[in-house]
Order: structure tokens, then C-alpha cells, then sequence
């Protein structure tokens, strides 16, 4: 009876262990509801509600992202250990299961910081991505750049929001630089003019910054060609092609711009104005 008795409490024991440990890692939440809701925002119109126009359409979109900033919230209070790479794996699932969802890159959705808060830690990070609409034009999408704050590894909240100014272009987004007190990130968003064609493609290049109260401009030029760009080693660089020297023919109409960050001033300034011949 006595060892009975041991191999009952052990058994107790072990599972009161497990059950502890669980409630400490908490869990991932489902996605499938979130994902279809996303799925049938960028599917094929249709003439019946709540998708019978497109204003209509970018209505239900918009609750839709407030859903997914609420799933955040929501994912990292269930799970405060959640791993970065875990995040971005539950917007995945949410964002990038439909036929029709833009998510040809392994990087998108964006989760951005070069600090991550851990169970018990404090800190900033940004979630970036867009959400389809299913049809071409200055509304054809929503883009998403949000910043969150959280604190002692529980506390979760979305503090700021941006990006709408990317609602017209297929974007990419990349870090340039993360600050500390107070909290800022710096992110680099560039893109071409959705369903564009010809010579000249249409595109912008932009500088956020994105703090815990708000989301900023800091540099920006949507006048240009052929754009691309990329954070580097002492800030970002644009390449970009000139629309009076591109169309008339000119030798050469491109050019690239390299700007470099002063980390303790948060200032930039541009070091190379380069102009190369096309290839």
C-alpha cells in the first residue's frame, strides 16, 4: 500500500508540475477564424454584403485589422514567453494562408525590434504588413505599421499606428535603427505603385518613426522611378530613377542616394548622391 501510495503522489506531483509549467508558458492561440476573414477580404468581389463595394470592402478591412492588433495583444497575454519568431509565425497563419494574400516574401508579416521583451522584460517592437483588398488602385489595401509597448512581459498595449500613405503601393518594410529612452524605431518602407506597368514604374521610398505615442514622417520622396531601397551598415541607401532624364532618353537617369544616421543626435543626413547609366 505504501508504495501505492508513493507512486500516487509522485504521479500528483508531476502533474500539479505540468500544470504550473503550463500556466507559466501559456499558449498560441487558434488562427483559422482571423485567416478566413482575411481570405475573404483580398477574394473576388461579390454583390452581396458586406463586400458589395469597395468602400464597403475597406470598411470590413479595417475592423479586420483591428481584430488582428487585438489578436497581439491577446497572443502575447496568453503566452507571455512567446518568441518573436512565434509571433510572426501567428501572423503568418493569420495573414499569408488565402491564394490570394501578398506574402511572396519569407520576411512578411514584419515583426521589428533588435530587443525582445522576454517573460519578464520591458520593451518596443513594430508589426508592419498589408492587407488586400482584392483590387487595384489608391484603396486597393491597407497598410499596417503599428508600435507596441509592453511591460514586465504581460502588460501589452498598441500605442501608436501608421502607414496609410502606403495604401496605393506594394511595400516593403526593414529596420534602420532602434532607440532607446525614449523608445523608437526607425523603419525604412519603399514600394511601387500597385498594378503599374511600363518603363517607369511609379514608387516611393519613406522614414518613419515609430514611437510609443506616435507614428512620424521623417523622410519621404514619392516623386521618382524604378524605386528601391535597403538599410545598410550606417543607415539606408534609395536608388531611383529620374522621370524627365528616364523618358527622354537620357544616358543617364539614374541615381542612388546613401544616408547615414547619427545614433546619439537621431538625425540623418544624405553622404552619396551617385548618378549611373542604366545597365
Amino acid at each position: 500500500m505504501r508504495a501505492i501510495s508513493t507512486i500516487l503522489l509522485c504521479g500528483l506531483i508531476w502533474l500539479l508540475a505540468q500544470s504550473s509549467a503550463t500556466a507559466q508558458t501559456g499558449k498560441l492561440l487558434p488562427t483559422a477564424s482571423l485567416a478566413k476573414e482575411v481570405g475573404a477580404l483580398n477574394g473576388h468581389l461579390t454583390a452581396s454584403p458586406p463586400y458589395a463595394s469597395l468602400e464597403s470592402r475597406r470598411k470590413t478591412g479595417l475592423v479586420v485589422r483591428d481584430r488582428i492588433s487585438q489578436f497581439i495583444v491577446d497572443q502575447i497575454e496568453a503566452k507571455p514567453d512567446i518568441t518573436r519568431e512565434q509571433l510572426r509565425a501567428q501572423l503568418q497563419a493569420i495573414l499569408c494562408s488565402s491564394q490570394y494574400a501578398e506574402c511572396v516574401s519569407d520576411h512578411l508579416p514584419y515583426v521589428l525590434t533588435n530587443a525582445w521583451f522576454g517573460p519578464n522584460g520591458t520593451a518596443q517592437f513594430a508589426v508592419a504588413y498589408q492587407l488586400s483588398l482584392g483590387y487595384m488602385g489608391p484603396k486597393g489595401s491597407i497598410t499596417v505599421l503599428e508600435s507596441y509597448l509592453v511591460q514586465n512581459g504581460t502588460t501589452v498595449r498598441r500605442v501608436a499606428r501608421g502607414g496609410n500613405e502606403f495604401d496605393a503601393y506594394v511595400a516593403n518594410f526593414q529596420m534602420v535603427q532602434q532607440f532607446f529612452d525614449p523608445a523608437e524605431i526607425w523603419v525604412l518602407t519603399w514600394g511601387t505603385v500597385q498594378g503599374a506597368s511600363g518603363r517607369g514604374l511609379s514608387g516611393r521610398a519613406t522614414l518613419y518613426r515609430v514611437g510609443t505615442d506616435a507614428v512620424t514622417i521623417a523622410w519621404s520622396d514619392a516623386r521618382q522611378f524604378n524605386v528601391a531601397a535597403q538599410a545598410n551598415a550606417i543607415g539606408w541607401e534609395f536608388s531611383y530613377a529620374d522621370g524627365p532624364l528616364l523618358y527622354g532618353n537620357d544616358p543617364k537617369p539614374y541615381f542612388l542616394d546613401v544616408y547615414q544616421v547619427d545614433y546619439q543626435k537621431r538625425t540623418f543626413s544624405r553622404v552619396v548622391h551617385y548618378q549611373h547609366g542604366e545597365n
